[in-house]
Formats: C-alpha cells, sequence, structure tokens
C-alpha cells in the first residue's frame, strides 16, 4: 500500500500528483465532450439556438454528466481564500445547470417557449436528488471541520463555502417548492449566470492577487490573461443577457446565445488550461502545511 503520511517519500508525492492532475485533466475533458457532443448533433439534426437546448437531444447524457464531473471537480480543486468559496459556489450551481433545462419552443409549448411536461419527471427527480445530497455534503462537511484531529482552523478555513451552500440549497429549495413554474422558467438561466459570473470573479481576483504562498507567483503574461479571461466573461454575459431582454422570445430564433455559450464555455476552458499548466507540478496538499502563514503541528 501507498503511505500517504507526512513522511511518504516520493511515492507518495507521485500519488497525490496523479490523483490532481488525473482531476484537472478530467474539468478539462468536461469541456471538450461537451464541444465534441454538441457539434455531432448540430451535424446530425442542425444548429440549435443554445448549447443548454441540446438538453432535448441525445447530447442530453454528455451534457448533463459533464456538467456533473465538471461540479465534482471543482469542488476538489477549489484551492484557498475567498477563491475557493466561490467556486464552491460555482461547482454548486453546476448540477442545476445540467438537472433544470433551458425553455424551448417545442411542440406543446405554444407560441411561448417552455419546458415541456414531459420532461418536468426528470427535473423532479434531479432537483430533489439534488437537495438531498446537497444538504448531505453539507452535514458531512460540518462534522469533518468540527472533529477534534481536524485542526482549529478546518471549520474557519470552510464555514464560508458552508454558508454559501445552505444559501443556494435553501434558494433552491424555496424556489423549487413556492414557485414551480417560475423555477422552470428561470432557474436555468440563473444557475448558468451564476455560474459564469462567479468564474469571472475568481480570475479576476487571480489577476489581481498579491499573495500565492506556498505556490509561486504565476507570471506577468498569465495574471494578465486571467483578467482578459474575467473581463470578456463578463461583457459575454451582459450583452447576452441584454440582447434576450430587448428581444424576448424571437432571441431563441437567432443564435446569439448558443455564440455566448460558446464563448463563455472557451473562456472557461482556457482559464482552466492556464491554471492546470501552471500549478501541473503542485499537487501535494502537505506543501500548504508548511507555508509561513500557517504553522505545523
Amino acid at each position: 500500500m501507498v503511505d500517504d503520511g507526512a513522511g511518504g517519500g516520493g511515492t507518495a508525492d507521485t500519488a497525490l500528483r496523479r490523483t490532481y492532475r488525473y482531476l484537472r485533466l478530467g474539468v478539462a475533458g468536461t469541456v471538450v465532450a461537451i464541444a465534441v457532443a454538441v457539434t455531432l448533433e448540430s451535424f446530425r439534426g442542425g444548429l440549435l439556438e443554445s448549447i443548454s437546448a441540446y438538453y432535448y437531444t441525445p447530447a442530453r447524457d454528455v451534457l448533463v454528466g459533464a456538467l456533473i464531473a465538471a461540479s465534482l471537480g471543482l469542488l476538489a480543486l477549489s484551492g484557498r481564500g475567498v477563491q475557493r468559496a466561490l467556486l464552491d459556489a460555482a461547482a454548486l450551481l453546476a448540477p442545476l445547470v445540467a438537472f433544470v433545462p433551458t425553455p424551448t419552443l417545442a411542440a406543446g409549448c405554444g407560441a411561448a417557449p417552455c419546458v415541456p411536461a414531459s420532461a418536468h419527471p426528470s427535473v423532479e427527480t434531479g432537483v430533489a436528488t439534488y437537495l438531498v445530497v446537497g444538504a448531505l455534503a453539507v452535514v458531512v462537511a460540518v462534522v469533518i471541520g468540527t472533529r477534534a484531529d481536524a485542526g482549529r482552523a478546518a471549520l474557519a478555513l470552510t464555514w464560508p463555502s458552508i454558508v454559501l451552500a445552505v444559501a443556494v440549497l435553501t434558494a433552491t429549495w424555496a424556489w423549487w417548492g413556492l414557485a414551480r413554474a417560475s423555477f422552470l422558467g428561470f432557474g436555468h438561466v440563473v444557475a448558468a449566470t451564476g455560474f459564469f459570473a462567479l468564474l469571472a470573479v475568481v480570475a479576476l481576483i487571480d489577476a489581481g492577487r498579491s499573495d500565492w504562498a506556498p505556490e509561486q507567483p504565476p507570471p506577468r503574461g498569465v495574471r494578465m490573461t486571467y483578467a482578459v479571461v474575467g473581463v470578456l466573461l463578463a461583457v459575454d454575459l451582459t450583452v447576452v443577457i441584454a440582447v434576450v431582454a430587448i428581444m424576448g422570445d424571437d432571441a431563441m430564433r437567432t443564435p446569439i446565445v448558443f455564440v455566448g455559450e460558446v464563448i463563455a464555455l472557451g473562456l472557461f476552458g482556457l482559464y482552466w488550461a492556464l491554471q492546470s499548466a501552471r500549478t501541473w507540478n503542485s499537487a501535494d496538499p502537505r506543501l500548504a502545511l508548511s507555508s509561513p502563514r500557517r504553522p505545523r503541528r
């Protein structure tokens, strides 16, 4: 067996790095999987009004699976500090993007877009599972953080993420339970917008961040790219929301939303690739314990 303790040596370090790198590659792979599935389905059935609309095609399984996998990867690799809380919140929104489809101009919806009745049972099961599993995850996080052997700083480091998780789960439960029609109409766009908005904030924070210990600070060019990614994500979201607000349902008859989602997905992929390349050899969590700001135990 591999010794992953403090004195584990090179073998433990290799195991830790392999796990860390696979997780990072896995999150990047979700972007590729979505792109491939949407491209293949577009060749077969034509271009749709948005990436989200491919939920109603055979690409659905890939989209849902990729978003769940991305959620788990973000939770595992959210890091430290305020970025950790923000990425944890983004990870909590990703399953909602997967489980709650975007309204579409499908048969049976009439003149206005809707989530077809045939999709309602899947949404109900997905949201209910999301709430139960999310609540269990919060309980587990609190239990682990308050264990005697967890260290005095454990809960102090995780409480922002726990508070955000409780807020997201409570808001989802209340909206789903009290205004089901509104949730079906706007739940997807709110979750997707929140997901990419949080990523934009994280990229901008990384662009202006000065304390990178115990990691090496990234080159100036990488930090500038982080800033560009954050700004472009914010602009992209703003433009798409503004156009949809102005055009209304007519926006669904144009590729505007599709283009906006492709840009957002590409920017996320770029940010993740840069971050992964920069931290490729920084996978040992024991480094955090030797940081000057955190005394050894």
